[in-house]
């Protein structure tokens, strides 16, 4: 039997979790079995160094060089019709894709060129769609509605996700599977050995305080609800004399500006700092004595999962739905309320004042992140959807 060809796309490869299983996939599908093919709109991102050497790689910018179009909806039909040139061109079985806005180009052409379709849905859409829809927002549900019942597969990062994706688009009952994100275990417990180079985050704390290092990870957006963070910390450190807090926020994104101007008009720049984008995020999870994820919305977190398999204690806010999954309610790591800074002050102090706690939590949690969320899983599962997809199509 030939080889499965597989053309996974996305916008572009930043360092998102969705771009980052996007390469995770690329790396580890069984090259018996499947050819991946990578296209993206735009070829920029970080993660790009990441990608295997045997992956052909096609933007959509380099591929049609004309100059934008103001007319309503005319980039979109040059991308899709891009798109469905590329899969004739390397004569794809099989298009995988993640984030709504990339199925709005890639289901629609493989759909026309006749070939198996997957498309996962990464966030729960009740909370993450409006923010990063756009314009025509009425349109473009009605056509993933469409689409989504007409593709081969839809997948969903969480069981949650998937019943509100159900009910947000009003698909079948039962008609989205859910596939957990895989992360790679023993790759993240041995970078996670590794120092930091950060003078400021090694440095001993002053005057003999307790010192307690905070972490989170992702774009640097309002959706990852870092300023709730900062504020955090500012309460932290105002009503803990006796402690030192440094928060590292990891990521890059377009609330940098604005995340620094909350950093410095709080007073915080020896407590709180942004590295920017990070290759050895391990090493910090694993050097500090928490990971918090104070975001508004999520799907399946990957740094949630990476800091669980580091060993460190975790805290996330109770977003649907993807926290609730991961921590079971509370037994893995603590969760707390949404949107309130509060919460995120009392989880952090229970974190600090409960150590023998939360470090058994943390010793439960690497040991489910092993069973349920590995990346051997993950992709084993993978290749056994991708395989019935073509085979059903056929």
């Amino acid at each position: 039997m030939s080889r499965i060809r597989v053309v996974f796309s996305i916008g572009a490869l930043h360092g998102g979790g969705s771009e980052r299983q996007i390469v995770s996939a690329l790396t580890h599908l069984n090259r018996d079995r499947f050819e991946p093919h990578l296209y993206v709109v735009y070829r920029s991102g970080p993660l790009l160094s990441l990608v295997p050497d045997d992956v052909k790689i096609a933007a959509f910018e380099e591929r049609d060089r004309r100059p934008p179009t103001r007319i309503p909806g005319g980039m979109h039909r040059r991308r899709v019709d891009d798109m469905r040139r590329y899969l004739r061109e390397v004569k794809a079985d099989l298009s995988y894709d993640r984030t709504f806005l990339m199925t709005l180009v890639s289901a629609e052409a493989a759909q026309q060129v006749g070939i198996s379709n997957i498309s996962t849905i990464v966030t729960d859409p009740a909370t993450g769609f409006e923010p990063v829809a756009g314009r025509f927002q009425w349109f473009k549900k009605r056509s993933l509605r469409r689409l989504y019942g007409r593709s081969t597969n839809v997948l969903a990062v969480s069981t949650g996700a998937a019943r509100s994706a159900e009910h947000f688009y009003r698909l079948a009952p039962n008609s989205v599977e859910s596939q957990y994100n895989g992360v790679d275990i023993a790759a993240i417990r041995s970078a996670a050995k590794n120092s930091v180079d950060s003078p400021w985050w090694n440095a001993k704390s002053v005057e003999g305080k307790t010192l307690v290092r905070l972490v989170s990870a992702g774009r640097l957006n309002y959706e990852k609800g870092f300023h709730l963070l900062i504020d955090a910390v500012a309460e932290l450190q105002s009503t803990n004399s006796a402690v030192q807090f440094r928060l590292a926020l990891l990521g890059e994104g377009d609330h940098r500006s604005q995340l620094q101007n909350q950093i410095d008009a709080a007073g915080l720049t020896e407590q709180v700092r942004m590295p920017g984008f990070q290759d050895n995020t391990a090493a910090w999870y694993g050097s500090a004595d928490a990971f918090v994820l104070a975001s508004l919305v999520e799907g399946m977190p990957n740094v949630l999962l990476e800091a669980m398999a580091c060993g460190t204690p975790v805290l996330s806010s109770r977003c649907p739905h993807g926290p609730h999954e991961i921590l079971e309610d509370g037994r893995y790591g603590i969760l707390c309320d949404t949107n309130s800074v509060a919460a995120l002050v009392d989880g952090v102090q229970s974190i600090v004042h409960h150590p023998a706690i939360a470090n058994e939590r943390a010793a439960e949690a690497k040991t489910q992140v092993e069973s349920v969320f590995s990346q051997q899983v993950a992709i084993s599962k993978l290749e056994e959807i991708f395989t019935a997809a073509v085979q059903r199509k056929n």
